[in-house]
């Protein structure tokens, strides 16, 4: 859901948002919850087709974007609305229970549901730690693979 998010944030877009911006084509009812979405794929053939960044600058965007310019302490993540928003519209802006609320990415049927809620500070320091790793290898490594899966490397 970040990587979509984060496809649906570039300018000019590379995803479109499929619940909010586009008019429902599906609907079906899980569990009381209505999940209504646009569903024909062949319509959205050439979207995105004018942003011109390359993989690897999308690839390197991604880890910057989620390691400096993400606020974690304001945003939550929502692919059904294609957008930011805040923590204070979600009403998601203080600890209940096991729920933190440190990264929230918005369930995009099940609205009122954080994906993210279970993560924990440790965890959350981590996460960001390695996107900044990611980024910092990907923007000064000539061969960033070899460093970037080097704490992965089993033979050793």
């Amino acid at each position: 859901l970040m990587c979509i998010s984060f496809l649906q944030l570039r300018e000019p877009k590379i995803l479109p948002c499929l619940q909010q911006a586009m008019e429902p084509t599906y609907t079906m009812v899980v569990d009381d919850t209505e999940c209504a979405y646009f569903d024909e794929v062949h319509q959205l053939r050439d979207f995105g087709a004018e942003n011109k960044e390359t993989i690897a600058e999308l690839l390197w965007a991604f880890f910057h974007y989620w390691a400096f310019q993400h606020d974690y302490r304001k945003d939550v993540i929502s692919i059904r609305m294609g957008k930011i928003i805040s923590k204070k519209e979600k009403n998601w802006t203080t600890r209940i229970g096991n729920d933190r609320h440190l990264i929230c990415i918005e369930d995009p049927f099940e609205t009122g549901h954080d994906l993210g809620r279970i993560v924990d500070r440790q965890t959350i320091r981590i996460i960001r730690e390695e996107f900044e790793r990611a980024a910092a290898m990907l923007q000064h490594d000539d061969d960033p693979c070899v460093t970037l899966f080097e704490p992965y490397n089993y033979e050793n």
